[in-house]
């Protein structure tokens, strides 16, 4: 396994910053700890984001996100061929080029990059330090893998887990930072515990300052997705400067717990009100009960507030005592999928694209008969140019262009293969404009179902570097957060203009499994009132009642910005690798709502002061 790129510091250069290193003594008196992240997922981009933090951003502690539910389940399949993995190599690609500069400027790092194997993630990165004569102390924390601890969950009896992971918190972080750790390597932890864990470490923090724990875990939660925090997938992308140069996230943290969001300089991206108010609502549910193992946190009231080019002040999260339970994410195999992309093109190609597609599946389940296999459990037939992501379909002579996504499920993997052979046969009997198969003939892929619940702490054992660790909390919540009853608002008419929503708010969406969320920003507080009475659920549902029959939708005010989040229950067709969707993890929902159409206001200048 390769630590360094040729583009980055050679091998002797590295072990020259390590003869030379200076040690700082670090202290639990600072005033302020800054923190940057560097990656947001396991593929996240490992070229520049780590050196550009370390070189550039005046940090303390580099952190690291890299699992989500899929994710677990493509390290059980590395696992499973080889014990020895199971963690995210690309951490050492992304430690390399800056691995020197960590023990000169003393600074820390904290990653999950350990995924189902902390250990093993450790101990070759020791491995690989001590091959390049690097002195760091490395720690792993590990007791979140819970698959073989004999649970039984009676709802699916009988399948087997691929994975059974419990979201750790961040106080075996601030113990492994404690005991001397330069590196801390953990498995499955909630995000924000990256940052709230050296937070802890560094300002001594009671693990019963419930406020100050909220707001650390704010601090995590706004840069746990890298860059999405500075610029990235913002609604006004077009005001965001040189995404090829895009600066990662640094927050800088006071003791009081308050803290500003900023950038390395001389980079590009933007860290604005904007930026920084849609991350906060990216994939959160309850904004005054965003459940995580040290603290619930009510983010109903904070405040965002710009205090500099490329600087946001953030302070008012509130705390409360967090349940007695880990949230468990399991995920097991229910199946396969396989799906196609086609480019058709010419006159009434929608209509063309689906006639192929929807045929290929008619001769194919004629076959399945004579074979004794059954239907496909399921079907989507998208054309990408059509509107079929706005569940309105505009004039087929128009769209003389589309790309036919067509997605099928079957528990008989052979079912999906002989589908694959036959779609290829529209290219000369079926109907005209079909060009080429993207990617070639599409492979059967196994469906991984999510399925979360809630174990008690007490019977988790962690243990950080071997040694057994207990959870110093001992207060906890004994009810279960719910949902608020929403105001019913008179019908006021103020005026005669409308507005497309992108115009008087920004807008993030997200996903949580089968569920997604719609965050909703007013670009101005002044227009809070006026959107919130029109903003309904039932509205937002009547929008986007394409998403399918069952879908729920609850909604969540947070005054404090002028903002809204809607949870959207059974949204994404399963969601993650389960959906057959073009979009099924939520990420388009917010631009498609974008489009909504706000009636019934006076100018917007008349609202919008700022």
């Amino acid at each position: 396994m390769m630590l360094m790129r040729k583009s980055a510091f050679t091998y002797s250069k590295w072990l020259s910053y390590c003869t030379n290193r200076k040690r700082f003594l670090s202290s639990s008196s600072s005033e302020r700890v800054r923190i940057g992240c560097f990656s947001g997922f396991w593929g996240d981009s490992c070229s520049f984001a780590a050196q550009q933090l370390v070189n550039k951003g005046d940090i303390d502690f580099l952190v690291g996100d890299y699992l989500a539910e899929v994710t677990m389940s493509l390290l059980a399949a590395m696992k499973k061929r080889k014990p020895e993995l199971g963690f995210c190599p690309d951490f050492f690609e992304h430690l390399a080029p800056v691995g020197p500069k960590l023990s000169e400027k003393n600074i820390k790092v904290v990653v999950n990059a350990g995924g189902l194997n902390p250990d093993a993630c450790a101990k070759t990165l020791k491995g690989l330090l001590q091959q390049f004569g690097l002195s760091l102390n490395v720690a792993s924390v590990v007791g979140d893998d819970l698959i073989n601890k004999g649970i039984e969950l009676p709802e699916i009896e009988g399948i087997p887990y691929n994975t059974m992971n419990c979201y750790l918190g961040a106080e075996p972080i601030a113990k492994a930072l404690d005991g001397g750790a330069d590196i801390v390597i953990t498995g499955r932890c909630v995000d924000s515990a990256l940052v709230l864990g050296p937070l802890i470490h560094k300002f001594g923090w009671n693990m019963n300052d419930f406020d100050k724990l909220a707001q650390g875990s704010l601090a995590g939660h706004l840069v746990e997705c890298g860059a999405q925090c500075s610029g990235g997938n913002f609604t006004d992308w077009h005001l965001v400067p040189d995404f090829s140069n895009v600066g990662f996230p640094i927050v800088d943290v006071q003791q009081n717990a308050v803290f500003k969001v900023t950038k390395p300089v001389n980079t590009g991206g933007l860290v604005s009100f904007g930026t920084v108010a849609e991350q906060m609502l990216y994939e959160i549910g309850d904004s005054q009960c965003y459940a995580l193992p040290d603290v619930n946190c009510d983010f109903s009231n904070v405040s965002i507030k710009e205090t500099g080019e490329n600087e946001v002040e953030v302070s008012g999260a509130v705390g409360k005592p967090p349940s007695s339970t880990y949230k468990v994410s399991a995920t097991y195999i229910d199946g396969y999928k396989a799906t196609s992309m086609a480019p058709m093109i010419g006159p009434n190609a929608a209509q063309k694209g689906k006639l192929n597609a929807m045929s290929t599946i008619k001769r194919c389940e004629k076959i399945f008969a004579k074979m004794g296999m059954g239907k496909f459990e399921e079907v989507n037939v998208e054309c990408l140019g059509s509107g079929s992501n706005y569940g309105k379909s505009i004039d087929s002579s128009a769209a003389k262009e589309v790309v036919v996504w067509s997605s099928v499920r079957h528990n008989n993997k052979k079912a999906l293969e002989m589908w694959a052979k036959e779609i290829a046969g529209a290219s000369t009997g079926m109907a005209p404009g079909f060009t080429t198969l993207v990617g070639g003939r599409p492979r059967p892929t196994p469906i991984l179902r999510y399925r979360p619940f809630y174990y008690s702490k007490d019977l988790v054992e962690i243990s950080v570097n071997e040694t057994k660790f207990e959870n110093s909390n001992t207060e906890f919540s004994t009810t279960q957060p719910q949902s608020p009853p929403e105001v019913t608002h008179p019908v006021v008419k103020e005026g005669d203009h409308s507005y497309r929503l992108e115009e008087l708010a920004f807008l993030r969406s997200g996903d949580k499994g089968n569920s997604a969320n719609l965050g909703i920003i007013c670009r101005d507080k002044s227009l809070y009132e006026v959107l919130d009475a029109r903003l309904t659920s039932n509205a937002v549902k009547e929008y986007l009642n394409f998403l399918g029959e069952d879908l729920v939708v609850t909604k969540y005010n947070l005054p404090g910005i002028g903002a809204f989040n809607f949870v959207l229950d059974n949204a994404l067709g399963g969601g993650g690798v389960a959906s057959l969707k073009t979009d099924p993890q939520g990420k388009a929902i917010g631009q498609i709502f974008s489009d909504f159409i706000v009636e019934g206001l006076k100018e917007k200048s008349y609202y919008i002061s700022r």
